[in-house]
């Protein structure tokens, strides 16, 4: 089932579909960051965290607000996630938003350096065209800067798929006061740094996709 084809909408949002979708389940007990016990309902019968759902929704629908906001205001998201899981959905939801996104490396100092990493985005398609390069540097030129290609300036806001191992970008942002919309599950660790949270099951792509589809949704919207 292609939840993009259902065409779940933002304004449906419920907590029966936080439920439907496996969005509550957290990470083992274990492994929990227990900062994180405040939004915890409790565990279930195999030891998974379980999330407060009263406590996600209006946490999900603050930062969907904020992404409508930007929408409205015809501001980028820079859509972030790096490792291998994140990378198809990253490059899905910036499509389908017509955002700018990193799926590969971020490029260190992409937003303390942008006076300088612009102009390398700038030249990037002559760069293709002009250079004799190998197919390898080729690829990893497009790796590198294909997402950021459409960056005209600084993002209003960044969007996090994997806290865990973007850390770098929540450190340049916040340098910045670069708001951060982040997808976090209880064994995340900075998630008080977060200005948007949105409280899911990290380890589920349905959840993920869930949350992506809301994301597709705020950016349809006219």
């Amino acid at each position: 089932m292609s939840l993009l084809k259902k065409k779940i909408s933002s304004s449906l949002l419920g907590k029966e579909h936080l439920f439907h979708f496996k969005n509550h389940l957290g990470s083992r007990q274990i492994f929990r960051n227990r900062e994180m016990d405040e939004y915890l309902y409790g565990f279930d019968h195999l030891s998974n965290s379980v999330f407060d759902v009263a406590k996600m929704t209006p946490i999900l629908q603050r930062a969907l607000n904020f992404l409508g906001r930007i929408h409205k205001a015809n501001q980028q998201v820079l859509f972030v996630g790096t490792n291998v899981k994140s990378r198809k959905l990253i490059k899905l939801i910036a499509q389908k938003t017509n955002q700018p996104y990193v799926q590969r490396r971020w490029i260190k100092g992409l937003l303390t350096n942008w006076e300088n990493i612009c102009s390398s985005i700038k030249f990037y398609p002559l760069f293709l065209r002009k250079l004799d390069l190998s197919k390898k540097n080729k690829y990893k030129l497009e790796q590198t800067f294909e997402g950021v290609s459409s960056l005209k300036s600084l993002p209003s806001a960044i969007f996090l798929i994997d806290l865990k191992v973007n850390q770098e970008v929540l450190v340049e942002a916040k340098k910045l006061n670069i708001p951060i919309i982040a997808i976090v599950d209880n064994n995340s660790n900075f998630v008080h740094e977060i200005d948007y949270p949105i409280f899911s099951n990290t380890e589920s792509v349905l959840s993920l996709f869930f949350i992506i589809s809301l994301v597709i949704d705020i950016f349809n919207k006219k």
